[in-house]
């Protein structure tokens, strides 16, 4: 049965209004919370699931790179970890003439896809099949600006350098292995989030608030703005680079900026 988490987050100001330039606005679908677009690699297209997790690039099934005749695959692999610890080792790839919305994308990286997770029957079938065509990540995006959008379902996709406006929430974000990530300060206690479109939930790392549960109370960003309260699953994370993880209850409640190249995460309401 799929979890219900709500996350409480008061910005701090007011009249914050949405960026301005020019955009690429991409449909977005959603299965169970989590975010697809139509993406066309060569001569394929479908819909795949939008991952910020991670540092992914592209993950193309072997069926889709079979049809595609744009996608080459590399003499190297790469390994990683799946939340309950268990390790996978995938042949990495380049997949040229990829095009999400009107926009072409450069070479893009990646890695063939792997199905890790889910289940065939139950709340999670119909998940679970969706992801099986793939998933994209911000690596793919070359620096672009990306705003998400999930009231009004869709994704922004801004021109490198594009200026995006004033008036957001904005927190310092950095971006590694792990992915994109936010430092908040949680009970008194910096604690390091990634924020992850493949997650259903929120959840915190058990071992870096021991003594508290689900509800976190009143949280702020790394400058001390308030933040309000945030509500997480504990769970064990065996280690992770990361104390815990930002999901679908957060992208829910605000329309998300990523500013990769800017090292910024920008934050506003959702649009009336």
């Amino acid at each position: 049965m799929s979890l219900h988490i709500r996350i409480f987050v008061l910005l701090a100001g007011a009249g914050l209004h949405a960026a301005v330039a020019a955009a690429d606005v991409v449909p977005l679908s959603f299965v169970n919370g989590l975010p697809f677009a139509r993406v066309t690699v060569g001569a394929t297209s479908s819909h795949m699931m939008i991952d910020s997790g991670g540092a992914l690039g592209l993950s193309i099934p072997e069926a889709t790179i079979r049809q595609a005749g744009s996608v080459s695959l590399l003499d190297r692999s790469t390994a990683f970890r799946d939340l309950h610890g268990k390790v996978y080792e995938v042949k990495n790839l380049v997949a040229r003439d990829v095009v999400v919305g009107t926009t072409v994308l450069a070479p893009v990286e990646g890695q063939v896809h792997v199905e890790w997770g889910g289940a065939p029957e139950g709340p999670e079938a119909e998940l679970t099949r969706a992801r099986k065509t793939g998933a994209i990540g911000l690596a793919a995006f070359g620096g672009r600006p990306l705003l998400f959008d999930y009231t009004r379902k869709t994704l922004s996709i801004y021109a490198p350098g594009e200026p995006l406006g004033e008036g957001w929430q904005v927190l310092r974000l950095e971006y590694g292995k792990e992915g994109p990530h936010v430092r908040l300060v949680v009970k008194g206690k910096p604690l390091k989030f990634v924020l992850d479109t493949a997650a259903q939930v929120n959840l915190l790392d058990a071992a870096s608030l021991p003594d508290e549960g689900r509800e976190l109370g009143e949280v702020t960003d790394g400058a001390g703005r308030p933040l309000g309260s945030l509500t997480a699953e504990r769970v064990k994370l065996g280690g992770a680079p990361f104390d815990g993880i930002l999901g679908a209850p957060f992208f829910q409640r605000y329309r998300v900026l990523f500013d990769l190249p800017g090292q910024r995460l920008l934050l506003a309401p959702p649009a009336p």
